[in-house]
């Protein structure tokens, strides 16, 4: 599948405006070809009227065509230049045709080849107006020299004519496209510090993402919020605050790689996207921005890093926001999965499992076993943690769901299976309420997602879904299969097995799977 161009970088306006180009180009054709059909109708008795009227009609046919593009979508793809450019040059050459036949460059229709230079001017680039100009220029030179009997004073001054309104358009395309130049860095960056505003800085991050998504890259992202700022507003006034501002800017720059992107989110609030930078790395670049911005601008910090801790950027930032102001709060940032401390949400899961009709806690036995495969794969301690959170609490939403669809013994209708599938999505809505919790709330909505992308709520396919819902997902499976339900026996450990490795690649994570079936296998051995 063709991947599309990323314009993150472009003004929607200025998309906009060149879609509207579209149909102001639409209209102006059709217009012109009105009027050479009233030319030629007026000069009936001349020869070639026929072609001529058919060569207009070939032109209105075609304009006619565009308005069944998608304009939004041509504007944005990587095709948008090669379409204006093929536009042009066809109503050129129809021009020449038009001119060749009525004569000549003396007929008035010559007068048309003034019209793609100055449209291309309104709105194409610099390059685009220079080919288009060349093109027209040198298809009018072809027209007039190539006729019959050629008038080469006439010809000669036209095309010094067309020369100079193609330099003046030249010359408008050039300003035009500095102006947007500049419009579009003053509209990206934060006019105090010099880097990038939070408009620039989320478009940047959303680039970083898309080719991370395609090159299977990590992407870091660190957040820093500076402590007590606003104690240095109030004592020394905003000049001293704008010049702390100014100078952690400077400071920021100095310690992070030129590929890195920093940006100012919010008043003290800053972001750095560290590109190809997993956990440990993005951590370590977090350690040392605050290290030097710690003698004059104490900074609290927060470190996510796709795809372990999110699958977007607002996933990603929520993720990173946890850690700096847990920081901020002096608490640790890691949960302490102690049975006291679970009490609360061990009830929940329970209540749940018991609606299933499930003879076990289900959602202990998928926690032990996302923690196997987690700890296999070498995560830390605290992702672990929150993994086993997830895992207790992932199914947490079905208490929305009635009893009756839960043990129902015989197929789902396509209504039961609608509220089987926001299961996950009200399970992640009733987990973002709970402070602290943040990191796990996509983890709990994407945790019945398939590698094919046919799971749900959202469809993720590979690499897009987070390792902590693979895991999960897995294990979820796992424990299913092997318990019985209302609707169905359960399967032997060999069995579940054999199931899983049946639809891993495709449902199923296969690495996950092969970690779970290696521990189950252990486990049965002793």
């Amino acid at each position: 599948m063709a991947q599309q161009p990323d314009t993150s970088g472009e003004d929607f306006s200025e998309l906009r405006s060149r879609a509207e180009s579209i149909g102001a180009g639409v209209r102006l054709t059709l217009a012109l070809c009105t009027a050479g059909w009233l030319y030629v109708a007026a000069t009936w008795d001349q020869p070639n009227r026929k072609l001529i009227a058919s060569l207009f009609g070939i032109g209105a046919i075609v304009a006619l065509l565009f308005v069944l593009i998608p304009h939004e979508r041509v504007v944005r793809s990587r095709w948008r230049e090669p379409f204006f450019l093929l536009w042009s040059a066809t109503n050129i050459a129809l021009t020449a045709v038009v001119v060749s036949a009525d004569g000549g460059t003396t007929t008035p229709l010559a007068l048309l080849f003034f019209v793609p230079v100055v449209f291309a001017a309104l709105s194409y680039p610099l390059v685009s107006v220079v080919v288009i100009s060349a093109l027209d220029y040198i298809a009018y030179v072809a027209v007039g020299v190539g006729g019959d009997h050629p008038d080469p004073a006439y010809v000669g001054f036209f095309a010094f004519s067309l020369a100079c309104v193609a330099v003046l358009c030249g010359w408008h395309a050039r300003n035009q496209d500095r102006r947007r130049a500049a419009l579009s860095r003053v509209s990206r960056a934060d006019p105090l510090t010099g880097c990038l505003n939070r408009r620039g800085f989320e478009e940047r991050f959303d680039s970083e993402l898309n080719r991370a998504q395609r090159t299977g890259l990590p992407v870091g992202l660190v957040t820093l919020d500076l402590d007590h700022f606003k104690e240095i507003n109030d004592a020394r006034g905003h000049a001293a605050g704008d010049d702390v501002l100014r100078w952690a800017v400077d400071v920021m720059n100095d310690v992070v790689r030129p590929m890195d992107v920093v940006g100012r989110i919010g008043g003290d609030e800053f972001a750095v996207v560290v590109p190809g930078a997993g956990p440990d790395d993005s951590m370590a670049v977090a350690k040392r921005l605050q290290a030097a911005l710690v003698d004059r601008a104490p900074a609290s910090i927060g470190v996510a890093c796709f795809p372990t801790d999110g699958a977007d950027r607002d996933e990603l930032q929520r993720a990173a926001d946890v850690g700096l102001y847990a920081g901020k709060r002096e608490r640790p940032t890691k949960l302490t999965l102690t049975a006291k401390e679970l009490s609360w949400a061990t009830t929940l899961a329970r209540a749940v499992d018991e609606r299933m009709a499930v003879q076990h806690e289900h959602s202990w036995k998928v926690a032990e076993y996302c923690v196997t495969i987690a700890e296999e794969l070498g995560w830390s301690e605290r992702d672990l943690e929150f993994l086993q959170m997830a895992a207790i609490l992932h199914d947490v939403g079905k208490v929305s769901i009635p009893d009756h669809i839960l043990r129902k013994r015989d197929p789902l209708t396509e209504k039961e299976w609608e509220a089987i599938r926001l299961n996950p999505v009200r399970g992640a809505e009733m987990v973002s309420r709970i402070q602290g919790l943040e990191t796990i709330v996509p983890w709990v909505r994407h945790s019945h997602e398939r590698v094919d992308g046919h799971g749900y709520p959202d469809g993720l396919s590979a690499d897009a879904i987070p390792p902590a819902c693979r895991i999960l997902h897995v294990a979820d499976a796992f424990d299913a299969i092997t318990s019985g339900r209302p609707y169905r026996r359960a399967m032997s450990t060999e069995q579940a097995i054999e199931e899983l490795r049946r639809h891993a690649g495709t449902q199923f994570d296969p690495e996950c799977v092969e970690i779970l079936a290696r521990a189950v296998a252990v486990e049965e051995v002793a």
